[in-house]
């Protein structure tokens, strides 16, 4: 899984900056989060940074490798 800059700066969010990434990602792809959604919106992609975060650790130096294709 390789660390590319759209990554880094999601990684880099701070709680206080969720509000603003998700207005701004939703207006990329041209989406209105509806206001009662929002706190729930938040929470999810707090959530998702902290897993990600998690999963990247985990990798540890093969973080910037090129996944090899699943073979069973």
């Amino acid at each position: 899984m390789a660390i590319d800059a759209a990554l880094k700066a999601f990684l880099d969010l701070t709680d206080g900056d969720i509000p603003a990434y998700a207005q701004a990602r939703a207006a990329e792809v041209g989406l209105t989060l509806p206001e009662p959604t929002l706190a729930a919106v938040h929470e999810n992609l707090a959530l998702l940074r902290a897993q990600t975060a998690l999963f990247v650790a985990a990798l540890g130096d093969k973080a910037g490798e090129t996944p090899e294709a699943f073979q069973p």
